[in-house]
């Protein structure tokens, strides 16, 4: 595994990066790769004009989530400042309670999706809310987490393959059925019926659990999109960002089974730790997509080392040199300010963006700490590993 000092001391310097660079005091706000245009030519532009004053700071509900996971694990772990950590974990979690919508959704803040309402939003706001409920047992967090189940179950709604059904990937624009949402979504409410101690949340994860049974690739890949029965104008997309994609899933349905120990999603796992071990390249960088290398985004690798570590503690085989080479490829590309060295580079074959994006900064935080939360097994304090 990785040495204990050497990811502890890059979690403080990242964590500070973040905290002075993004964090205004309720929320981690920044600039974000976007999609559409900003996603392929705006970002560099202003990455390489850097000088100008761009006003493109914006709040994602799922850089909260990571933001406020991090600093919990940071005050469990006994991590830097905990009576700070602490403080801004829960006010981080209110300030996602207090944007919430009366309906129960949060808004989609990129603006080529203005008024699109993004199931995967509310789940991470959802998961971030219920990470300091756990903790403080403050009511109207878990409320509001209710209230998200309510609108994503009776709003948003899923879209049904006989007995099987999936959460849609917008509540108010149709699209076909993604497996990443549900992924994400039964994660969401197991972890709800685990701080709302009511199994009924769980009773809608059923189907849904079994559609990814179903529509799981030989190689163990879950595909991007496919087509709902009798849609003539939707498509299956099966690749996109595989092995990133396909991470995320992972680790959000290896915390479902975690939760609730539902012995159905055990073969999908299996097979997607498989599939997991053909993106970790050489370098230890995760593979843009199925077919191409490049470009080299950093998230993507940390995501693809938790999500294989992951896999190597639950029993699916051991993959701790993969991802020791997958965690080692970021520890390398950190610089001394806390900040990665780029957040993608080589696309176009010769473009480097090295913006820094609070959502993927807190991404990365998050794998660093889960990593050194297995360091962390048997040692009851940070400060020990410090003096390691």
């Amino acid at each position: 595994m990785t040495s204990k000092q050497q990811i502890a001391e890059a979690i403080l310097r990242l964590h500070s990066h973040i905290k002075k660079t993004h964090w205004n005091g309720e929320a981690v706000v920044g600039p974000d790769p976007g999609i559409r245009f900003n996603a392929r030519v705006g970002r560099f532009v202003k990455g390489y004009l850097n000088f100008m004053p761009w006003s493109d700071n914006l709040v994602y509900s799922q850089a909260q989530k990571y933001w406020i996971a991090s600093n919990w694990l940071m005050h469990d772990l006994g991590c830097g400042d905990i009576k700070s950590c602490k403080a801004m974990a829960i006010a981080c979690s209110d300030y996602l309670l207090k944007v919430q919508r009366p309906e129960g959704y949060w808004e989609y803040p990129n603006p080529e999706w203005r008024g699109r309402i993004a199931t995967v939003e509310g789940n991470y706001a959802t998961i971030g809310m219920l990470e300091t409920f756990a903790r403080t047992f403050h009511a109207p967090l878990l409320e509001g987490a209710k209230k998200w189940y309510e609108y994503a179950v009776n709003e948003i709604g899923f879209q049904k393959d006989g007995e099987f059904i999936a959460i849609n990937y917008f509540g108010n624009y149709g699209t076909a059925m993604v497996p990443n949402n549900s992924a994400s979504i039964v994660r969401v409410f197991a972890m709800l019926a685990e701080q709302a101690r009511d199994d009924r949340y769980l009773e809608i994860c059923v189907p849904m659990v079994n559609w990814l049974n179903t529509v799981q690739l030989d190689s163990g890949e879950l595909p991007y999109a496919v087509r709902p029965p009798g849609e003539k104008h939707k498509s299956d997309r099966i690749h996109f960002l595989c092995h990133q994609y396909n991470a995320f899933e992972f680790l959000n349905l290896a915390d479902y089974f975690d939760l609730t120990q539902d012995q159905t999603i055990l073969p999908v796992l299996r097979k997607l730790s498989r599939y997991l071990v053909t993106g970790v390249t050489d370098s230890g960088a995760c593979r843009y997509t199925c077919e191409k290398e490049f470009p080299e985004v950093a998230y993507y690798t940390t995501a693809l080392g938790a999500a294989l570590r992951r896999a190597t503690v639950m029993g699916f085989g051991d993959y701790q040199k993969l991802a020791d080479r997958a965690y080692g490829r970021l520890l390398s590309q950190q610089k001394t300010d806390g900040n990665m060295q780029f957040y993608s580079r080589k696309n176009y074959g010769f473009l480097t963006d090295k913006r820094s994006y609070a959502r993927y900064l807190c991404m990365i935080l998050f794998h660093f700490l889960s990593e050194l939360k297995l360091h962390a097994k048997g040692i009851e304090k940070f400060s020990e590993i410090q003096k390691g």
